[in-house]
């Protein structure tokens, strides 16, 4: 009998918010489809149905403020027309049905000042999510 080995390589999922410039926001991410293939049995979902949705929010509100339906494929968005002064950050999740949404990313905060952008080190995880001091994911 022949001997498999098995390679695991180790990726990260992320979410990456960044201000272009006074009026642009510019979004790109990674997440693996066996992911949201698990969330959506999980959930019962059928594998055709998950409508990924990216989500802009105002970072002191918290309230949304843009919502963006994504073709399958796309790993990136400009978010045009935003406040040259505002605080932003960006989720990235599924519809469950027409009025649940799952977050699965969430970006760190990108916030504006003299229209210079600060970022913040570690990007956020949401709610139902909690990284440990080893950086190991604990599902809530």
């Amino acid at each position: 009998m022949a001997k498999k080995t098995h390679s695991m390589t180790k990726h990260q999922d992320q979410l990456v918010a960044r201000i272009l410039s006074p009026g642009k926001l510019f979004v790109y991410w990674q997440l693996h489809d066996e992911k949201v293939q698990f969330i959506c049995k999980y959930f019962y979902i059928p594998e055709d149905q998950p409508t990924r949705i990216l989500r802009l929010y105002d970072h002191d509100s918290m309230k949304v403020i843009h919502e963006v339906i994504l073709r399958h494929g796309v790993s990136s968005w400009l978010f045009k027309g935003v406040k040259p002064t505002g605080n932003y950050y960006v989720e990235l999740g599924i519809k469950r049905s027409r009025e649940i949404f799952f977050p699965l990313l969430k970006s760190s905060p990108a916030i504006q000042q003299n229209e210079s952008q600060i970022m913040v080190d570690k990007p956020l995880s949401p709610g139902w999510a909690k990284f440990s001091e080893g950086k190991h994911l604990h599902i809530l």
